[in-house]
């Protein structure tokens, strides 16, 4: 063996090692980039589901709020309804008078006290209330 088919030797076997490395480093190139991919898409999904749990939590938390704002407004109107109903009721009741009086009888004889107008307009918000409730099935 010449000098020559020395070197053409040493040199095919650098170049076969050289291809052994070049394919052994695109394999794990290649296993590196489809676990990264792999990870991606498990990284992707989980954002994903904490993405959608939190837009169902603030359309529960906007549904709520509304839910309480209907009903503010309606209990609103209902107080605003019987204020007027009773405002209405004492006009009447005071025609020409400047208050209301109660007779109450006691053993010793009859007693006269003046009515509390807003006294009595608060125990009769509860019925009228409840009344109202009932009647529009709240």
């Amino acid at each position: 063996m010449g000098l020559e088919e020395i070197l053409k030797k040493i040199s095919d076997q650098g170049d076969e090692e050289a291809q052994k490395i070049i394919e052994k480093s695109k394999e794990q190139a290649r296993q590196i980039k489809e676990k990264a991919e792999q990870e991606a898409a498990v990284e992707a999904e989980q954002y994903m589901a904490i993405q959608r749990n939190q837009a169902e939590m603030e359309s529960t938390r906007i549904m709520t709020q509304a839910r309480l704002d209907r009903k503010m407004k309606i209990l609103f109107y209902k107080k605003q309804v019987i204020d007027e109903v009773l405002d209405k009721a004492f006009q009447q009741a005071f025609k020409g008078k400047k208050e209301l009086k109660k007779t109450v009888v006691m053993k010793q004889g009859q007693k006269q006290s003046t009515l509390d107008e807003q006294r009595i307009k608060d125990e009769l918000r509860p019925a009228l209330e409840g009344q109202i409730a009932e009647d529009l099935k709240l």
